[in-house]
């Protein structure tokens, strides 16, 4: 009898004891960690660099001079070394750079321009000039009239009997048969010239 008290109330404390355990044990709350904040500091902005100063356009330099081939009792003057079409004649002073060019010849040069400005072209604002390509001392040049941002003539000038003149003008192949006439020199009006509707080769009489 003694022993069948003994065992329920060693039961009971047991129970008591794991209760007491068990109340005394909280759960553990998370810790937050700690925020962390990165410092950022702020960059200068570069300076903007200076603007580089514009560089001076150049100025015009004069055209330089001629080429020259000896002929036979003359030369023969290329303007055509600065400038595809020559030298481009717009008032008296130009005349100054038909370097070797004969004086009559720089005079009837004026008398075209003259000519030429007397009657300007319908619709265009500049006026008229004239250019030299070559001039064959002996009595032959090729140039022709034009009107900037307009267009022009090719012309051809020959000497005959003493005086300067006009012996054609126009925008295509010079005509074989007003070469043959003046008896142009080759090297002033090309090799080939137009024989009705054809092409066909120039070839000077005298050369």
């Amino acid at each position: 009898m003694r022993f069948t008290r003994l065992l329920p109330l060693a039961a009971a404390a047991s129970l008591l004891l794991l209760t007491a355990c068990s109340s005394d044990e909280s759960p553990s709350e998370p810790t937050a960690a700690p925020s962390s904040s990165t410092a950022t500091t702020a960059q200068p902005e570069p300076s903007p660099e200076p603007e580089a100063e514009a560089a001076p356009a150049p100025r015009p330099q004069p055209s330089g001079p001629p080429a020259e081939t000896p002929k036979p009792g003359g030369r023969l003057l290329v303007y055509e070394t600065d400038d595809v079409n020559g030298v481009n004649i717009a008032s008296a002073a130009d005349t100054a750079r038909l370097t070797g060019a004969p004086e009559d010849f720089k005079a009837f040069v004026l008398a075209e321009l003259a000519r030429a400005q007397k009657s300007p072209e319908p619709g265009c604002s500049e006026k008229p000039q004239v250019y030299v390509s070559r001039v064959d001392t002996r009595g032959w040049a090729a140039g022709g009239r034009l009107v900037p941002q307009c267009g022009g003539t090719a012309s051809l000038w020959a000497k005959p009997g003493g005086t300067w003149k006009e012996a054609w003008s126009g925008q295509q192949l010079t005509d074989c048969a007003t070469l043959e006439t003046y008896d142009f020199p080759a090297d002033v009006v090309g090799g080939t010239c137009l024989d009705g509707e054809d092409e066909r080769p120039y070839t000077p009489k005298s050369q």
